[in-house]
């Protein structure tokens, strides 16, 4: 009975691996989020692959990121209330997180990062704890480096401007796998 349960256990380990497909990166790799739910998600419109649209956590048309002392708070652009589509408010923000921390990417690359880890989904858990549109890890979120860290791992405002910094830092290894080439 034990050889027969083994069995099935092992089967439907293999099914579920068929169904899922894996993504075409290196063994090394560490798991991100975007490939999986691109894959899982079947949007409205019923176009397979398509990325779906956030529903949690929409930005404030007001900035709530205050950073820890000694670091410049993100200032509104004179931008209008947020959108009904808090994607658009996503491109908005990082444009202002680049002037506040400067870095050498685009903000197309930092854009392509976060729907590769995220989707879009600020309020997103990733395996191990990974959280937010940049997934990172708590421990990372609260490290000295982040001057955000006091505002919740799940503010999406919050991540944009902590990464901005972290890419400022020179650490945009930390996204591997997701960091285009």
């Amino acid at each position: 009975m034990k050889q027969w349960l083994r069995y099935g256990v092992v089967g439907l380990c293999g099914l579920l691996l068929l169904a899922c497909g894996t993504p075409d990166v290196p063994a090394t790799a560490l798991p991100t989020l975007g490939p999986i739910l691109a894959q899982v998600h079947q949007p409205e419109s019923g176009v397979a692959g398509a990325v779906p649209r956030p529903t949690a956590a929409r930005p404030s048309a007001q900035p709530s990121v205050q950073p820890s002392a000694g670091a410049a708070a993100p200032t509104p652009s004179g931008q209008p209330e947020a959108s009904a589509d808090p994607l658009e408010d996503y491109r908005q923000l990082m444009e202002d997180a680049r002037a506040t921390h400067p870095y050498p990417e685009s903000v197309e690359t930092m854009w392509a990062v976060m729907m590769c880890e995220s989707s879009g989904i600020p309020t997103i858990q990733g395996p191990g704890g990974l959280t937010g549109l940049f997934q990172y890890q708590p421990s990372t979120w609260a490290g000295a480096w982040n001057p955000y860290r006091d505002q919740p791992i799940t503010d999406a405002r919050a991540q944009i401007y902590a990464t901005a910094k972290a890419w400022s830092d020179g650490n945009q290894h930390w996204w591997g796998v997701c960091l285009p080439q």
